[in-house]
């Protein structure tokens, strides 16, 4: 294995374990979401009332699998489609009172976990991860 795809898979692998431990803390305070979840719930916050194709494109992901997030975030009460009344065809998502209650509480969970990892890598570690990444993703 080249050092280049060790660094690959032990990015993967990374991601995983940090979605791994993100989701457990959110079950674990009561919580059904993912990741996912959460990082579309992110985009509403910042911006409500978009339609699915921002947020496609915000969250880099396809509208297939947007529409899957949103269906299982509607039907657990945190967002809801409201028809364009100029476009029949295109649906905004707005935040219920559910979705505006929970933003605070996911994100003292998100925090929590990052400080949880934080304790793993010194300050200069973490610089330097983030310099590699970036440099990575020019």
């Amino acid at each position: 294995m080249t050092e280049l795809s060790e660094l690959v898979a032990l990015l993967s692998k990374a991601e995983r374990g940090y979605t791994k431990m993100l989701n457990r803390s959110f079950q674990n305070a009561g919580y059904d979401i993912s990741r996912e979840q959460y990082e579309l719930l992110q985009v509403l916050w910042a911006k409500d009332n978009v339609n699915q194709q921002t947020i496609s494109k915000q969250l880099q992901k396809d509208k297939y699998n947007v529409t899957k997030l949103l269906n299982t975030l509607q039907k657990r009460g945190y967002v809801q489609r409201k028809m364009c009344k100029e476009d029949k065809r295109n649906n905004f998502i707005v935040l219920t009172e559910k979705g505006i209650d929970s933003r605070h509480a996911l994100e003292r969970i998100e925090e929590q976990v990052h400080t949880d990892m934080s304790f793993t890598l010194s300050s200069q570690e973490l610089k330097s991860a983030i310099w590699v990444l970036k440099k990575l993703n020019v």
